[in-house]
């Protein structure tokens, strides 16, 4: 298999996770989210968000911006313009699989 037809089939591994490609599609509805609002609508836990978020971060797809709000820390995220195109891209192959479907 040339490595053009291995590209076309090849997922990013980042975004083959359910909950990270969710949280990604969100984000890139809004211009930014914070993590109470991300945790409320994936309905998942803390701990796992965290984490999903740190490797999204790391990978550089959002960007996270840390304050305190009534003493209260309060972490807002974004997508970044690397993350949004690399969603696009994971999207358009999606799409681009065609699915024999009986009939």
């Amino acid at each position: 298999m040339n490595s053009e037809k291995t590209d076309k089939y090849t997922l990013d591994p980042l975004l083959t996770n359910e909950l990270r490609f969710f949280i990604m599609s969100i984000l890139s509805m809004y211009e930014e989210a914070d993590f109470n609002f991300l945790k409320t609508e994936l309905k998942t836990t803390d701990g796992n968000l965290s984490v999903q978020m740190r490797k999204l971060e790391e990978a550089g797809y959002l960007s996270s911006r840390k304050e305190f709000i009534n003493k209260k820390p309060k972490t807002t995220y974004q997508i970044t313009p690397e993350g949004l195109e690399k969603l696009t891209l994971y999207i358009e192959k999606i799409s681009s699989f065609k699915i024999g479907l009986p009939g």
